[in-house]
């Protein structure tokens, strides 16, 4: 609002704004973490729950202001390709050099450890790995650009439900393909690095064999860092085409609306608990069953990883439907609206996680007591909505680890 007084371009306005309040993000959401740090993610007590509730949110408010800067920076040359494909390569290469940085794989490894090197300045270095979601939305940008254009002249919901599939499957395909190719690149990468430092000339001198030795190294971890960036970009792309045929399916095919937006903050609570639900499920399966093909392990590593964060952007479009239809019934400043929904999304999301902390650290002790009356060793996998029985797996599977219990938070971040 304050930008508005100096009568810029209301694309450069958004973006100034958005920077401003990522700039801001990007140190006090460190600063916030690194100050909960002594807090155990084990400790049992309501107080802790709700500072690791905090912890786990943390990196989503610095995650999505750098989308949201991204996205406005997108919008900036009015939609000219040329920008919309230099900020993609620029946002990729940026968090390419981030990654190869030593500076930035010490960080994260004293935040990892809780060390003497975890300060401020190590979280908010740290902190940087989380520009990936910026990443992936450009990358996403890009790629669905041919279906929105279909979309400008195909308006009938039976054909917009069909592009999207074809869309989706196209997507899936090129994704899986470039996955493992970039895949067994690094391998070879890594393979051949091994194979150049063993054959040393004796004939050069020591300097040129170490000039040598570091310009090699440092190509190799900027390809490593380069296929870790781009692999998880596709994902994002990946997470993001399977939402939208999903939404095509139910919002514009079966229940006939421009978009999920536009149709009822009824139809997207619906629509986010039956993704919550079959997503979790599938999720259980997809887990219990083994996959022989690496095409096939690759496509259920996808599905996996897209399930959470599309489960999560449906609760998010809820809570803005809501917010929205909520907004037409009273007169107050949509803001104090955003900050009452998001005062009560915050005490529902605390109940669900509290309890579910303590159901798992119920079946945490139930299991270790069986193990210890039984002396059997098993690794139990819980997840969301379902738990691997064991007796789908011979003695000899069995092996125990009891830090791998996951828990999914669903958090209003996006609005």
């Amino acid at each position: 609002r304050v930008l508005d007084y100096l009568n810029l371009d209301e694309a450069l306005a958004s973006f100034i704004a958005r920077l401003i309040y990522a700039v801001v993000a990007s140190v006090i959401v460190p600063l916030i973490d690194w100050s909960l740090r002594n807090v155990a993610p084990d400790d049992a007590h309501f107080l802790a729950d709700q500072v690791n509730l905090v912890k786990v949110c943390l990196p989503m408010f610095f995650a999505w202001a750098w989308k949201d800067v991204v996205s406005a920076a997108l919008a900036l040359a009015g939609g000219a390709v040329w920008w919309e494909l230099l900020t993609t390569l620029a946002v990729t290469s940026v968090l390419v050099v981030v990654e190869t940085l030593p500076s930035f794989r010490s960080a994260t490894k004293a935040v990892q450890e809780r060390g003497e090197g975890d300060t401020p300045l190590a979280r908010m270095v740290a902190m940087l790995q989380n520009l990936a979601l910026a990443v992936g939305f450009t990358w996403n940008f890009m790629f669905s650009k041919a279906p929105k254009h279909i979309f400008s002249f195909v308006r009938a919901p039976m054909y917009i439900f069909m592009v999207e599939v074809v869309y989706y499957v196209v997507v899936t395909t090129l994704i899986i393909l470039i996955a493992l190719r970039l895949r067994r690149r690094g391998k070879g990468t890594k393979q051949h690095d091994i194979t150049a430092e063993e054959e040393i000339d004796p004939e050069r001198s020591d300097t040129a064999q170490l000039v040598m030795r570091r310009v090699s190294s440092i190509a190799a971890e900027l390809e490593e860092a380069g296929l870790s960036v781009v692999i998880s970009a596709l994902h994002f792309v990946y997470a993001w085409a399977q939402l939208d045929t999903v939404n095509a399916l139910f919002f514009n095919y079966l229940l006939g609306c421009d978009s999920a937006g536009a149709c009822g903050y009824r139809n997207n609570f619906y629509f986010a608990f039956l993704a919550s639900f079959v997503f979790a499920r599938a999720t259980a399966m997809l887990k219990c069953d083994g996959r022989v093909t690496s095409w096939n392990r690759e496509s259920a590593a996808l599905m996996i990883k897209a399930f959470p964060m599309n489960t999560g952007w449906a609760w998010a479009g809820y809570c803005k439907a809501a917010i929205a239809d909520a907004g037409t019934y009273v007169p107050f400043d949509p803001l104090w609206s955003y900050l009452l929904c998001t005062a009560f999304a915050w005490m529902a999301i605390s109940v669900v996680h509290r309890n579910l902390e303590v159901e798992l650290r119920a079946w945490d002790r139930h299991c270790k007591a069986e193990t210890d009356s039984c002396g059997l060793i098993l690794h139990w996998h819980v997840f969301g909505a379902g738990v691997v029985d064991a007796s789908h797996f011979a003695p000899s599977d069995f092996h125990f680890n009891w830090n791998t219990v996951p828990c999914m938070v669903v958090s209003p971040s996006s609005l």
